[in-house]
């Protein structure tokens, strides 16, 4: 798995609130600022974001977005999912595989085994992880 474009700004803007948290919220136009990013982009991930439950969106004029959580119970894994990332280390264990040795693969066990570890390791490196000490 590499994350893509919106998995990585998403991992950005939850950190951005993550290590803002006791400010208030956070206006996706001061992330897409703060990082060069599309504003209109970071509004969208936000929103799907907000969508999972994994942020809250405050309205007004102090209004912007802040975690639903604390950062140690936000897994990248979730993140991921969130935005529609496919979490699976090899396509052909992800859900819309397509593959026509599936039934048969003699690597399959060994990649689900795989798999499983490293979804393991998503699902322990949360948002805290990543914020500075």
């Amino acid at each position: 798995m590499q994350l893509n474009r919106k998995s990585s700004y998403g991992l950005i803007a939850t950190l951005e609130l993550a290590g803002r948290r006791s400010e208030g919220p956070v206006s996706a136009g001061a992330i897409a600022a703060k990082y060069a990013l599309p504003p209109s982009f970071v509004e969208k991930i936000l929103h799907e974001l907000k969508a999972a439950g994994l942020v809250e969106a405050q309205k007004g004029r102090r209004g912007g977005y802040s975690l639903a959580r604390a950062p140690e119970t936000i897994s990248i894994r979730a993140i991921a999912e969130a935005l529609g990332e496919p979490v699976a280390l090899v396509g052909c264990l992800g859900q819309r595989s397509e593959c026509r040795l599936r039934p048969t693969c003699p690597a399959r066990p060994t990649w689900k085994r795989a798999d499983r570890r490293f979804k393991d390791l998503l699902d322990s490196l949360a948002l805290s992880d990543f914020l500075p000490r």
